[in-house]
């Protein structure tokens, strides 16, 4: 990202003059019912977007990640402020944390979600937009840390930019320092526009989960009453800190935006957990609309422009007029922002202008992702003329904003999708460090993307429709999370409208880019020299991890060679410089093949290690002291591609490259014979919920899961995972199937023992979750831990649970002794002699024990 990229003043809206409106043009106002596309699908992927942009701790959260491509990072966020800031998404094609845009997008996210509810449940995404909402407003969380202190900022802004590396390996190369607000350095955009996203989120979660939305709006009236009594323009505070990162998101509108847009939803959040208790914030939504800026010289409120992370200003006309339509001033207010976007004209007061388009329909605001905003003017659109009843302009507005969404997927004059991913023609080269991921710190190696950014909404096109699709114009081709904000609201209700069918749940991860494990971590090998007293081996021994990327510092490397001479003793090594060299080791005595090993430890290799490099160059020198080397029949030297290159060096297939103390290899090829290869290492870890340390019941069942992954954090799919009891539980599941994500689960039914008293049982017990050895991976266990206290009624007999114990309890048992599990019955209920099996003689029991009773 370029620190000036989205720098937009009033300067550049005095730039757009008036245009007459051609009769040529008017096609573009109505919606073309001959296109269609899978909206559903389009829908899912813009979400899908977000996974992308997760920053932190990805492999243990409960919030699972379908880009397979994307690992933990940045885990050292807060740690020079004594604080965890771990989470949140990072902006764009770099990897920093603003506040401004992170506030913006989950406020989006959720006014979507709210607007059109319906469409993302009946489309399958609500559960996935909750994660991405969920895990963002953890983030927020975690950033107020007191309630009038904020953490806006995570990361500086040109040393990112000068960077060009995935976001795994950040924390070893960035400055990842926080930036404060408090009462000192007030920012008043960025907690009013945390509160609204916070407030907007607990609307959200309200139904689903009460206790989180009670967080999350608590936490909104903090920051609502942080931002409202200390007032300040926030990236006055940041360039004391990041001088660039003010350049990249300066508050060119100042904050009055900020404190309507705050109050409404602070006003919605309130009203939605208890109708009345919102008058107050409604209040202050009303004050401080006065307080929004007039178009230029003009004696109306502005309305050249759109909705977006620094001026929040249109979205408040058309919140305003839903809370208030028989208010003409928000009413005339929203109209003639829309019209200025459709069809121009003087009514409310305009100047009978409106914005440009290109030939092929798209409203393009500015050179500087311009279907961001054509597609958040959108979203605005169809909510407004959603309530509106004037059929003139609730087709005016409907149409505009669904030939925006066509353009972008598809119907434009180049017949492509400008999101990546989707549709025809899409972008292949978006600015996007980590989807690229390079090794060497430059855009133009790889020449191809690695990864497929998938859902990630581009730029803009030229003013004729043409589109630069590179790698280095960020200007037309950089993603952000703020792109997608609107334009997911937007698809959301395209969808509810035109349909489509989103991709199935299993078939995630989709299709990334093919690699070979030769493209993570290879060797690649030249010769100073070579004869017969030994060979002089210059290496470049790289890390070029990307699925995902990652960095290590237990890298070994093996040279494997056949021995000329008679005996051992007569070979030996000279280490490279700063590293350790050991062996030589047998491999196959009985043909003459050893090896030497070449420790890496302790140095830290990663992609971006240096310019051009993933990794060290090293130098050694294997020699003879009888003169008899001859390095033609070694392994090692054997079939050196010279089409794979390095500079001067060629990939050398047969130098393997290992990790760790049980030497798991990692790429290469070891010679015929020797020892089997090893096998990976695996680690099986319990997956809590986040901020827990165990799993929770709920109507005496438990669901815990554990996710099993090799030693590089990759999930393990297919593999068997086998439960073992606790002392006061059972399990229905005896053993289960990793997914794709290498997460497997069992269901735990806690065993209350019967009786007819009031019993609490407070439960807290350990399960053992086990992965036995197979042909490649090692075996690995691990314990889960259940914690929960029941209340509960217990009536022996009481078969079907419903608090009696009648006729029904006694034929169900009968049809369960018939007809088998297919029939559902509490079976420490049904063991009326508590012998730990079902069978007639409890049938007799209970027969017995409901004639004592009449």
């Amino acid at each position: 990202m370029n620190p000036t990229r989205r720098k937009f003043s009033s300067l550049i809206t005095a730039i757009i003059m008036a245009i007459s409106v051609l009769a040529s043009q008017s096609a573009v106002f109505a919606a073309d019912a001959a296109v269609a596309y899978n909206y559903g699908e389009a829908l899912q992927k813009s979400i899908l977007f977000y996974e992308a942009q997760r920053s932190g701790p990805i492999s243990t959260s409960s919030i699972p990640t379908r880009f397979a491509w994307r690992g933990d990072s940045q885990l050292t966020d807060g740690q020079n402020e004594g604080l965890d800031l771990t989470g949140g998404w990072v902006d764009a094609g770099d990897n920093i944390k603003f506040g401004i845009t992170n506030a913006y997008t989950a406020a989006m996210l959720a006014m979507g979600a709210i607007e059109y509810k319906e469409a993302y449940e009946q489309s399958g995404q609500m559960k996935w937009l909750k994660n991405q909402l969920r895990w963002i407003n953890d983030y927020f969380v975690k950033c107020h840390s007191e309630p009038d202190v904020f953490w806006t900022q995570v990361g500086m802004t040109q040393e990112d930019h000068n960077n060009w590396i995935p976001i795994e390996v950040t924390h070893l190369v960035n400055d990842r320092t926080a930036i404060k607000l408090d009462p000192q350095n007030p920012g008043t955009e960025i907690a009013m526009g945390t509160a609204a996203a916070m407030a907007a989120s607990s609307i959200v979660f309200r139904e689903s989960d009460p206790a989180y939305s009670d967080i999350l709006l608590a936490h909104a009236e903090q920051l609502y009453s942080f931002g409202d009594k200390y007032r300040g323009v926030f990236s006055d505070v940041v360039k004391k800190v990041d001088p660039q990162g003010a350049a990249a998101y300066t508050s060119w509108s100042g904050y009055n935006d900020e404190l309507v847009w705050g109050s409404i939803w602070l006003y919605k959040a309130k009203e939605d957990k208890l109708s009345g208790s919102g008058s107050s914030y409604l209040a202050k939504a009303k004050e401080y609309y006065s307080g929004l800026g007039n178009q230029a010289n003009q004696p109306v409120h502005k309305y050249k422009w759109a909705h977006c992370w620094d001026d929040q200003t249109y979205g408040c006309y058309v919140l305003m007029s839903q809370i208030e339509p028989q208010n003409s001033l928000y009413s005339g207010d929203a109209e003639r922002w829309l019209n200025w976007w459709s069809v121009g004209g003087n009514e409310h007061g305009a100047d009978g202008t409106k914005i440009e388009y290109t030939p092929g329909g798209h409203a393009r605001l500015d050179s500087w992702g311009s279907m961001r905003y054509a597609s958040t003017t959108a979203l605005f659109a169809l909510i407004y003329s959603d309530r509106i009843s004037d059929t003139v302009k609730k087709a005016r507005y409907h149409d505009f904003a669904v030939r925006q969404i066509n353009y972008i997927l598809g119907d434009n004059p180049r017949n492509a999708s400008y999101m990546v991913g989707f549709g025809q023609n899409s972008p292949k080269h978006p600015h996007h460090r980590t989807a690229h991921s390079a090794w060497g710190q430059q855009m133009s190696n790889p020449t191809e993307h690695r990864h497929i950014l998938y859902g990630a909404l581009v730029g803009s096109p030229t003013s004729n429709d043409g589109f630069n699709d590179s790698i280095d114009d960020y200007v037309s081709n950089e993603v952000a999370i703020d792109y997608n904000a609107g334009f997911t609201g937007a698809l959301a209700r395209m969808y509810m409208e035109f349909g489509g069918n989103p991709i199935p749940d299993g078939s995630f991860p989709l299709a990334d880019i093919p690699y070979e494990a030769k493209h993570e971590w290879p060797v690649f090998a030249g010769t100073y020299y070579n004869g017969t007293s030994g060979t002089q081996f210059t290496l470049s021994v790289e890390n070029r991890s990307a699925w995902p990327a990652r960095v290590s510092d237990q890298i070994k490397i093996r040279y494997y060679f056949t021995l000329d001479a008679n005996d051992i003793s007569d070979v030996y090594i000279t280490p490279p410089k700063g590293y350790k060299a050991e062996g030589p080791f047998v491999w196959d005595e009985a043909n003459k093949v050893y090896y030497f090993t070449i420790d890496l430890s302790g140095k830290y290799l990663y992609p971006g290690y240096r310019w051009e490099a993933g990794g060290p160059e090293v130098d050694f020198i294997i020699s003879s002291k009888s003169n008899t080397w001859d390095a033609s029949n070694d392994w090692s030297f054997k079939n050196w591609d010279k089409t794979y290159i390095n500079g001067t060096r060629s990939y050398a297939p047969n130098i393997p490259m290992y990790e760790g103390a049980q030497e798991v290899k990692l790429s290469g090829n070891e010679p015929p014979g020797g020892d089997m290869p090893p096998k990976k290492i695996t680690d099986l870890a319990a997956v809590y919920p986040a901020g827990q340390t165990s799993f929770g019941i709920s109507n005496r069942i438990a669901e815990v899961r554990v996710k099993l992954t090799d030693t590089s954090g990759a999930p393990i799919a297919g593999k068997t995972v086998k439960w073992q009891n606790g002392a006061m539980l059972f399990v229905q599941k005896t053993a289960s199937v990793t997914d794709a994500s290498g997460t497997a689960s069992a269901v735990y039914d806690v065993i209350i023992p019967p009786g007819d008293d009031n019993l609490e049982i407070i439960i807290n017990e350990a399960v053992a979750a086990s992965f036995e050895e197979d042909g490649a991976y090692l075996a690995s266990g691990c314990n889960v831990n259940i914690y929960g206290k029941i209340q509960t009624e217990m009536k022996l007999g009481d078969v079907n649970m419903d608090g009696n114990v009648n006729s029904i309890d006694y034929a169900l048992l009968k049809r369960y002794l018939l007809e088998g599990e297919s029939v559902y019955i509490d079976k420490r209920l049904a063991d009326m002699n508590a012998d730990g099996i079902i069978n007639s003689t409890d049938l007799i029991l209970l027969k017995k024990k409901l004639l004592e009773s009449e």
